[in-house]
């Protein structure tokens, strides 16, 4: 009579707990990361003078998701779109893997992070893909270049579709989505001013007011000399990338 087969649950054990505690480290790691996108476009709309929640109405546009616990919509830092739906990966680490999948398979249209910087267009954006994910740095990119649409078009609507396509159905087809979203923020915000109205367009918002002059750091050579010399390069900045955008716009226009 053969002897009954056995089967130690030594190796299973372990990798059951391995697979548990990978498990429960995603998760954490999902958990600590939900917020990031929305918390740094709040952050960095404000310190820009962009329109209130303009910045995270786009954000929540191009990467959200619906978060399973809360069922609130937020947007995922470490989203990565190429030619479908967004692929919403659970670490930076795996998203930027995706990336390199794709590009050594020789797709070079992808978009990344919080506001889905597109890396064919932007090509300069980035010093590497470490970077192209870090919500700090894309969140700050997006701005500049809604900025400097902005400044092209003298227009918030025209910056917001032209931030996603410079074919005009295309762009205002985006714009009336981003506008949902911004009424579905502005009301789930418990600090946010009253709804805003369907259709309605964004607007500049009011000046900051300027602290009391006793509560003023001095003014000093060296202080304005760093101040216009920072200026200088943002503004050369500015110009480098709306150069870029506005010849790669004619070139799609000619082509």
């Amino acid at each position: 009579m053969p002897h009954p087969v056995t089967f130690s649950a030594k190796p299973i054990t372990k990798a059951l707990s391995l697979a548990v505690f990978l498990w429960l480290a995603n998760g954490i790691q999902a958990f600590a990361w939900s917020g990031v996108c929305l918390d740094t476009t709040q952050r960095v709309g404000a310190a820009e003078g962009l329109p209130r929640h303009m910045l995270s109405s786009i954000a929540i546009t191009e990467s959200g998701r619906t978060d399973p616990k809360t069922k609130a919509k937020v947007a995922w830092p470490w989203t990565v779109t190429s030619g479908g739906a967004g692929q919403y990966f659970p670490t930076k680490a795996a998203a930027i893997a995706e990336v390199k999948r794709l590009q050594r398979a020789g797709v070079r249209n992808i978009d990344v992070g919080c506001m889905q910087i597109n890396l064919k267009y932007h090509p300069d954006a980035f010093a590497s893909l470490a970077e192209a994910f870090d919500p700090e740095t894309n969140v700050r990119y997006a701005s500049r270049f809604l900025k400097d649409l902005k400044q092209a078009w003298n227009s918030w609507s025209e910056a917001i579709q032209h931030y996603h396509s410079a074919d005009a159905t295309r762009g205002r087809a985006y714009e009336k989505r981003v506008v949902l979203n911004h009424q579905d923020l502005t009301s789930s915000l418990a600090h946010a001013p009253t709804p805003v109205q369907k259709g309605k367009t964004f607007a500049t918002p009011e000046r900051t007011r300027v602290a009391p002059r006793s509560l003023r750091v001095a003014n000093n050579d060296v202080t304005q000399q760093r101040r216009n010399a920072a200026r200088a390069e943002a503004e050369a900045w500015r110009q480098r990338k709306l150069d870029e955008y506005l010849a790669h716009r004619a070139a799609l226009r000619d082509g």
